[in-house]
């Protein structure tokens, strides 16, 4: 019933698109826009820039700034337009896409968002997406300079008629690994492990030796969440594509394919198999959801997990660790190895970041100014430091950044609400830029440290920007939904590892070799483009 649901509202946002594309064309006199003056106001007596209104929905943002934020205000001033943001929370994934859905079904179709879950294929498929080839270049020369030609060839080949429909997002370094609390490390003197042997080593220490010094024996040597998420170190190990908890599409055998029914794939689930027998790897895993999962790293009990670098609880959670645990400390490490196996970090570089609606087309000058803003120097800096005067001060030529006076709030608001988030355009040199601004009086989770450490070993996957529209027709193939349930039957010990073969066989008869197929067509398209 509620996946019905969710296909008629799908159909519904897009036939509002469709309508709104058509009125937006037939109805009124085309207003001129900051990026396309009318005559009148290309007179010799200079008027004030007109402002241009734009409604945008992205996130992750559980608030977003209003019109009168001085955000809105700086960006309004230096590009003419004016964003008016939905927020929308993230809730793994769910919350946002259930947001746009009821979002654009209900006609109040934003100008511009960021689609997810597959959304992008129904919106360009129905002509409701704005083409972007020939305006890119002329309105957002800064971005379109950024993303290297490879990029703008594989935003044509996810189109039907080989056009950008969307506006990429680009990661060109690793950002994520197994963090550890370095402060149980040298309690306990252990070294950081760099082979598998020691990576256990070092989890019975946890187990075993009581360092968090409460006389319990309530540590959690590793973590992971539901539905077998955030648990990627295991698998990462033994060259598993897998990118938060989703197995993922790499090269095996000379040609593309799914890594959850590799060989490597049965060796790191009988790896993991033994850790949660040993009370290894927390037995709730597969009952932790997002919360209970963070809770459990805030309050002292885990020893080491997998998550960002410069993430959400490595930086925003360490204060509040530090209440109970003034010397708590996080390190992202290298990936350990283990004999037999090349272990590699999944890096997933290319996104979808932003779509433009084709009933916004009179406003896309404009908005594209606005996005290309933050391809700027002056962009760049807005994103790292904020605002002058107000989180960094100008000194002797150099910026000095104000920590006390930036909140998490803001820096949200800097990296998600706007176009200039980590993940958009996360470049190794840039992040380290702005680490050394914010951290000069001391680096959090030796950040700097663990981004050098997980860029090690990583590996920007073949299957990197496949269209989800390769599992059209193949709903539990998509969602590894077959996936998620041997591989905890097998983790627990419900099922025997030899399992594994029959879900290898289950998979591919159940649509597994016509997905193959189209992932395959899909990669020969993206290497002659």
């Amino acid at each position: 019933m509620k996946k019905r649901i969710a296909q008629m509202m799908v159909v519904l946002f897009v036939f509002a698109l469709v309508v709104g594309c058509a009125a937006n064309k037939s109805g009124g006199e085309a207003k001129p826009t900051a990026s396309q003056p009318d005559n009148a106001a290309a007179s010799s007596t200079e008027k004030p820039q007109e402002i241009v209104d734009v409604t945008i929905f992205k996130g992750p943002m559980e608030t977003a700034p209003d019109e009168n934020h001085k955000y809105v205000t700086y960006v309004a001033e230096k590009t003419g337009v004016r964003p008016h943001f939905i927020a929308a929370p993230w809730g793994g994934g769910v919350e946002y896409t259930q947001k746009l859905q009821t979002l654009l079904a209900s006609g109040e179709i934003p100008d511009a968002f960021r689609p997810y879950n597959g959304i992008e294929n129904m919106v360009i498929s129905q002509g409701a997406a704005l083409a972007l080839d020939d305006l890119l270049p002329v309105y957002a020369p800064n971005l379109w300079k950024y993303f290297p030609e490879e990029t703008w060839g594989i935003v044509r080949a996810n189109s039907p008629d080989g056009k950008i429909y969307y506006i990429p997002s680009v990661q060109q370094a690793n950002d994520r690994g197994i963090i550890v609390r370095k402060d149980w490390l040298d309690k306990l003197n252990l070294s950081v492990p760099t082979t598998q042997q020691q990576f256990v080593d070092m989890l019975v220490a946890f187990r075993d030796k009581d360092p968090n010094g409460n006389g319990e024996k309530d540590e959690i040597p590793t973590s992971g969440r539901e539905l077998g998420r955030w648990f990627d170190h295991i698998f990462a190990m033994y060259g598993v594509a897998m990118f938060e908890g989703f197995p993922d599409w790499d090269i095996y055998n000379g040609k593309l394919e799914y890594s959850a029914v590799q060989p490597n794939m049965k060796a790191a689930l009988a790896f993991a198999r033994d850790l949660y027998k040993e009370k290894l790897l927390d037995n709730e895993t597969f009952l932790n959801k997002a919360d209970v999962w963070l809770g459990k790293i805030t309050n002292d009990k885990v020893g080491a997990f997998f998550h960002l670098v410069d993430g959400q609880i490595t930086v925003n959670n360490l204060p509040s660790l530090r209440k109970t645990v003034p010397n708590a400390e996080f390190l992202a490490i290298p990936l350990p190895k283990v004999e037999g196996y090349e272990g590699f970090y999944t890096l997933k570089s290319m996104g979808i970041e932003w779509i433009l609606s084709k009933k916004a087309e009179e406003k896309a000058p404009a908005i594209l100014k606005y996005i290309d803003f933050f391809f700027t120097p002056e962009g760049r800096d807005f994103f790292i430091y904020g605002l002058e005067g107000d989180t960094y001060v100008s000194d002797g030529g150099s910026k000095k950044y104000l920590a006390d006076k930036d909140t998490s709030e803001q820096v949200l608001w800097r990296r998600n609400g706007f176009l200039a988030t980590g993940i958009t355009t996360f470049n190794l040199d840039e992040k380290l830029v702005e680490l050394n601004a914010k951290y000069a009086a001391g680096n959090p989770g030796n950040t700097q440290a663990g981004y050098e450490n997980v860029n090690q070993t990583f590996r920007s996957i073949a299957g990197n920007g496949m269209p989800d529209n390769i599992y059209d027709g193949f709903a539990d193939i998509k969602t590894h939904k077959l996936y998620q349930e041997y591989m905890a039957r097998i983790i627990i010990g419900d099922w025997s590892i030899d399992k594994f073969d029959e879900f290898v066989e289950k998979w591919y008869s159940t649509g597994g070799d016509e997905v193959t197929k189209r992932a395959n067509e899909w990669y020969l398209k993206t290497q002659k483009k």
